[in-house]
């Protein structure tokens, strides 16, 4: 067979299997009866009613990327539904498109495409579609970036450098831990390529993403998250703590003793009892001024105190959570699975054995590190960094998110597992490589 010949039969195969697959989802989506609102629901429509030029727009209580989507649907959930679902596919085929054309071996190109397409048929990733929050949005600009990284790693050029700035930026402004992952992209490649000729082109990009993270992290401060998180914490994580509660008091917050009693014995049905009392009661005001103040300031002394717990607790607290979270209870009603064979299923996004595989994924990882960076395996940097940074991420999402730790592990959770597919995928096409050129080299020397 010649390399032309193979050529179109790839295109074709690829041409196929994307139209197979986007009628999957499109067919799918046939079957869900509505979107599915939740508590933050209502936070993106008001947004999306801001004018988009408007302050107001850009420090609103969550993130402006999923308003601004929302914008473009009318705010109207039907038509948000379709645009997260239409997004969603057309983003997972660029990056299918992306990791077919950085594959060099022939044999391995059609199996890398499709398997990218069936990862993103996984119930974790295209359930969100359906889910009227930032969770489809997020994934699908995720897809992006890992496409822009991939891009600029086999070569670089200022087209794919803006690329990658760009889809970061989005990345984001969609969901505040995007940020943190960034920053973290950033501090590791910068040491990566330190050593070698794009050391200054790496520096660029790296302060690029920095800043990215310092934008964020202001807006999200203009717009309070930052202290809303330690008034969830507060009542969910300090106050039924007895040492927390000690602790923090010895460090100047004022300790209301009857929300800690509520705190430490809820009724049934208030949960969010305590929380709302911090954030509305008027005889919390010193407890407000203390969280507007120094508050955050004292909660990352408070982490670090407590740093044992910190790095622990994502195994021995929220282990399920953290790294094999069972989000079904986020499904809108007439969710039916696409890859309905549950072997498939697993193989393909692996969660039986959580723990285990999250183990045996970063055990396998530093190990290739150490030949990637000893051979100058520049692409593998994007894979590694998928696997070897879901532990740090997990431990943000949960000190950062005591009350809904599963949901917010959904896009570490579904870097790790792809992380893990492209490396085997990229070691493969190393391995590989020279069969298909001896193939058809035997082959066109004989005809």
């Amino acid at each position: 067979m010649s390399k032309r010949i193979f050529h179109v039969l790839l295109i074709v195969f690829q041409l196929a299997a994307f139209s197979y697959y986007a009628f999957l989802r499109i067919d799918n989506a046939g079957i869900v009866h509505e979107p599915r609102a939740f508590g933050d629901t209502a936070d993106y429509f008001r947004n999306a009613d801001l004018p988009v030029f408007s302050s107001e727009f850009w420090t609103s209580p969550r993130p402006p990327v999923t308003a601004l989507f929302w914008k473009l649907a009318g705010a109207d959930p039907e038509r948000i539904f379709d645009l997260q679902l239409y997004f969603s596919i057309l983003c997972w085929g660029v990056l299918a498109i992306t990791v077919v054309a950085v594959v060099r071996n022939k044999l391995l190109k059609p199996f890398a495409f499709a398997l990218v397409l069936a990862f993103s048929l996984s119930r974790d990733v295209y359930m969100w579609d359906p889910f009227l929050g930032s969770e489809s949005i997020g994934l699908s600009f995720m897809a992006l970036f890992l496409a822009s990284a991939i891009w600029l790693l086999t070569g670089w050029s200022w087209w794919n450098a803006a690329c990658l700035v760009f889809t970061a930026l989005a990345l984001a402004l969609t969901r505040d831990t995007y940020a943190y992952l960034l920053l973290m992209v950033a501090a590791v490649s910068f040491v990566v390529f330190l050593p070698g000729r794009y050391r200054w082109h790496a520096a660029g990009v790296s302060l690029a993403l920095v800043l990215i993270f310092a934008f964020s992290s202001k807006l999200a401060g203009v717009a309070l998250r930052p202290y809303d998180a330690i008034l969830m914490n507060t009542a969910l994580r300090i106050y039924p703590s007895e040492e927390y509660t000690e602790y923090f008091r010895h460090h100047g917050m004022p300790v209301d003793d009857r929300l800690v009693q509520l705190a430490r014995n809820p009724q049934p049905g208030e949960k969010f009892a305590v929380y709302l009392s911090l954030r509305r009661d008027k005889d919390q005001e010193d407890y407000r001024q203390w969280a507007h103040g120094v508050g955050r300031t004292e909660y990352l002394k408070f982490l670090w105190f407590f740093k044992a717990v910190t790095f622990q607790s994502v195994f021995t607290e929220t282990p399920s959570a953290s790294f094999y979270p069972d989000v079904y209870y986020y499904t809108a009603t007439g969710y039916h699975p696409i890859i309905t064979d549950a072997r498939i299923s697993e193989l393909l996004y692996p969660t039986r054995f959580g723990l285990v595989f999250f183990f045996g994924a970063n055990l396998f990882a530093a190990f290739v590190a150490a030949l990637a960076w000893r051979d100058r395996k520049a692409l593998w940097l994007a894979p590694l960094l998928m696997v070897l940074l879901a532990y740090p991420q997990a431990v943000l999402v949960w000190a950062a998110d005591v009350n809904d730790v599963a949901r917010h592990s959904v896009p570490h959770n579904v870097l790790f597992r792809l992380g893990a597919w492209l490396l085997i995928f990229f070691i493969a096409d190393t391995l590989l490589a020279d069969l298909p050129a001896r193939f058809f080299k035997r082959k066109e020397s004989t005809a």
